[in-house]
C-alpha cells in the first residue's frame, strides 16, 4: 500500500502564524518601551533623524502618551493571539480587528508624512512595518482586506489638498528647534524668524542689516550647519534642526532664501528676498513703535491668516545656490 504523503495540518500552519504575530508583538513593545523609557529620562522622544522631531512638534497628544497607547496596543495583540492559539474562538475576529486597526491608524501617520508635512519619522516607520509584518502573517485573507484598506487610506490623503495653512499649527517650540541662535530685546516690537544660508550672498546682506536692529527679536533659522554669524548678544542654540528649517519652506512651497516670518497676533506672514526684508526691518526693527507700509497688492491672500509678501528682489534658489553641505563648526566658538 503507497503511502500518503503528509502536509502540515491547518491548526499547525496558524500556530506558527501565532507565535509570530507574537514575537513581533513583544519585539514592537520592547521598541516602545525603550522609548519611553528615553522620554521619562531625558523629557524627550529619541529621534533617529529630523523628522521625527517635526512629527514630534505637530502632534496636540504628547509623545509619552502616543507611546504608552501603542504599547498598549501590542500587548492587546499579544493577548488575542495567545488566546487564539489556546483554542478560544472568540478571539479570531479579535486578532483580526485588531490588525486591520492599527494598519489604518499606521497609514493615517504615514500619509500625514507623504503629502502634508513631506518629512519622514523613522521610528514612526519601523512601527509601520512591524504592523505590516503582523498583517502579513495573519493569511491571504488578512493581505486581500489590509492591502485596499491601506490603498484606500494613502489616495483618500493623495487627493486633498494640504495648504501651507497647515504651518498655523506649528507652536513657537517647533520653530524653536530650528534656530540657530536668538537676538533679545527688552521690549520686542516683533517676533521675527530669519531663514537663511551660509552661502547666501543676499541672506550675508540682510544680516549686516540686522546687525544694528534694536527694537525686535530675532530667531536665526538656517537651512544649512556653516554658521558664522558676527552680530552680538547672541544666545546660541547647539541642538538646532537645519533640516525642520528646510520643512517649513517646503510646507509653504517657498524654493527661494531669504524669507523673514513675522508672527503677529493674528496670524503669520512672511516676507521674501533682501529688498523686501531689509525694508520691513528698516521700518520696524529701528523704531519703537511699528510703522509699516506695505502695498496690499503685493500680498498673496490666497489663505485666511497668512501673507506671503514677495518682492522678488535679491533672493537665492535654495536647492541650486545655497546646498545643505557639511561645513564649519556652529555656536559662539565659531566666531
Amino acid at each position: 500500500m503507497t503511502a500518503v504523503p503528509s502536509f502540515p495540518s491547518t491548526r499547525s500552519m496558524s500556530a506558527k502564524r501565532d507565535r509570530l504575530i507574537q514575537w513581533f508583538s513583544v519585539l514592537a513593545g520592547a521598541f516602545i518601551t525603550l522609548q519611553i523609557a528615553f522620554i521619562l529620562a531625558k523629557g524627550e522622544a529619541f529621534c533617529i533623524n529630523d523628522g521625527c522631531r517635526v512629527v514630534e512638534k505637530l502632534t496636540i497628544v504628547p509623545p509619552l502618551y502616543i507611546n504608552l497607547a501603542g504599547l498598549l496596543y501590542f500587548i492587546a495583540l499579544f493577548s488575542a493571539s495567545r488566546s487564539r492559539r489556546n483554542g478560544s474562538g472568540s478571539s479570531l475576529d479579535r486578532l483580526r480587528l485588531l490588525l486591520l486597526l492599527g494598519l489604518a491608524v499606521e497609514a493615517v501617520l504615514l500619509s500625514y508624512q507623504v503629502f502634508v508635512i513631506r518629512a519622514f519619522c523613522t521610528y514612526c516607520l519601523v512601527i509601520f512595518a512591524i504592523i505590516i509584518a503582523l498583517n502579513l502573517f495573519y493569511g491571504w485573507q488578512q493581505i486581500r482586506i489590509a492591502v485596499p484598506l491601506l490603498g484606500a487610506m494613502l489616495a483618500s490623503f493623495a487627493v486633498l489638498n494640504f495648504s501651507p495653512a497647515s504651518l498655523l499649527a506649528l507652536k513657537s517650540e517647533t520653530l524653536a528647534s530650528g534656530t540657530y541662535a536668538v537676538r533679545k530685546c527688552a521690549e520686542p516690537a516683533k517676533k521675527l524668524y530669519f531663514f537663511f544660508s551660509s552661502d547666501c550672498p543676499h541672506c550675508k546682506n540682510v544680516l549686516s542689516v540686522l546687525e544694528n536692529c534694536n527694537s525686535c527679536e530675532f530667531h536665526f533659522n538656517p537651512i544649512d550647519k556653516n554658521q558664522v554669524l558676527t552680530i552680538s548678544g547672541l544666545e546660541y542654540n547647539p541642538s538646532y534642526s537645519p533640516s525642520l528649517n528646510r520643512v517649513v519652506l517646503s510646507m509653504l512651497n517657498i524654493t527661494t532664501i531669504p524669507v523673514l516670518l513675522v508672527q503677529n497676533p493674528d496670524g503669520l506672514t512672511f516676507i521674501k528676498g533682501e529688498e523686501g526684508i531689509n525694508r520691513f526691518v528698516r521700518q520696524t526693527c529701528f523704531l519703537q513703535e511699528e510703522e509699516i507700509s506695505i502695498d496690499p497688492s503685493l500680498l498673496n491672500l490666497s489663505e485666511p491668516e497668512m501673507n506671503i509678501y514677495d518682492a522678488q528682489e535679491g533672493d537665492c534658489t535654495i536647492e541650486v545656490e545655497c546646498p545643505d553641505e557639511p561645513g564649519q563648526t556652529q555656536g559662539p566658538d565659531a566666531q
